[in-house]
Parts: structure tokens; C-alpha cells; sequence
């Protein structure tokens, strides 16, 4: 048996009242709501999870934190690390690392995760680097958005350019055709 969900109204009449310090059982009360709707839509609800632990679901450190909380989801459900990178929308996160105790939750979750984690690594296969180079050529695409297009991180590919002169060429070649200019020509030589 499923549990019904919080409306989009209910929910955000809760986060209101629980922002403006109404105790939990008093605001499902006032709002005839029942908790077990609200447990329900915790799952999904990161505002409402976020008000249920008590803090501003909109405070200027929320939307980071809810980042990282759907990062370490991710590793928890088996995703590697790059591809959750992709899904978050983030470039890296190594940043977030350097913070010992985010470090040592990615190491334990990836960890836990282990046994039914993601074991087969994107490629850069012939067909990947053609639709790359291809996204890559259009005007205003940066290289993080031409690999997430094609399901690789921005890393994969600056890392093989490192290591492939004739792919670093084909990159800038890209680049030269989304700004409008002739392979080989750089910005100072316009």
C-alpha cells in the first residue's frame, strides 16, 4: 500500500509553518494533514526534508548542501563518481572534497555502494569523440557541456587531449568552428 504524497500547496503551507518555528504535529494538525503524507513526501521533497531538520530550506547554504546530499545519493545507489558529477550538474567536485568529513561520506558511501556499484567505464570511443567534436563546434558550448552531451566527464576529455596530440588539434579545430574562424587561426591572430 502506497502512502499519498503532500500537494505542492501542502507541502510549502508546512515548510511555512515550520519556518516560522510551529512545531511539526501542531503544523499537520492545523493544516489537516496526516504525517505519514509527510514522511511520504520527504522522500522526494528536498525543501521539505530540509525544514523537517529544522533549517530555512531557501538559506544561502541549502542549495549547495542539497547538491551534495544528491551526490552522495548517487554513490550510494552504485554511480561513479564522474557520471554523478554529470547528473548534479557539477564540473568537479573536488572542492568539495578538501572538507574532511564530505571526504570521508564519499569514502564510506562509495564504499557501501562497492558490491553493486557501477563497474564499466565510459569510453571515448571513435563515435563518442565524433559527437564531441561535433557538440563542441557549435557556438557558446563549452567542453563540460559537449562531454556531458555524450556522457563523459569534462576530466575524460582534457586528460585525453593531454595524452593525443591529433584529438587536441580536433578540439581546437572544434572551438575555431564555433567561433566563425579558419582551423589554425587563434584569437591574436585576427
Amino acid at each position: 500500500m502506497t502512502t499519498a504524497q503532500l500537494t505542492t500547496r501542502q507541502a510549502d503551507r508546512l515548510i511555512t509553518a515550520l519556518r516560522h518555528g510551529q512545531a511539526l504535529d501542531t503544523a499537520v494538525a492545523d493544516l489537516h494533514l496526516e504525517l505519514s503524507a509527510v514522511w511520504a513526501s520527504a522522500r522526494t521533497d528536498t525543501r521539505l526534508t530540509i525544514a523537517l531538520s529544522g533549517r530555512d530550506p531557501d538559506g544561502p547554504d541549502e542549495a549547495s548542501r542539497a547538491v551534495r546530499a544528491d551526490f552522495l545519493r548517487l554513490l550510494a545507489l552504485g554511480v561513479a563518481p564522474s557520471r554523478a558529477e554529470l547528473i548534479v550538474g557539477v564540473s568537479s567536485t573536488s572542492g568539495w572534497r578538501s572538507d574532511p568529513a564530505f571526504a570521508t561520506a564519499c569514502n564510506a558511501v562509495s564504499s557501501a555502494a562497492a558490491p553493486y556499484g557501477h563497474n564499466r567505464q565510459m569510453r571515448l570511443t571513435p563515435a563518442r569523440v565524433a559527437r564531441f567534436l561535433k557538440a563542441l563546434s557549435a557556438p557558446g558550448t563549452t567542453v563540460l557541456a559537449a562531454a556531458a552531451a555524450v556522457g563523459v566527464t569534462a576530466s575524460a576529455i582534457y586528460q585525453r587531449r593531454h595524452r593525443d596530440d591529433e584529438f587536441a588539434k580536433a578540439m581546437d579545430a572544434a572551438r575555431a568552428a564555433a567561433r566563425g574562424q579558419p582551423p589554425g587561426l587563434t584569437m591574436t591572430g585576427r
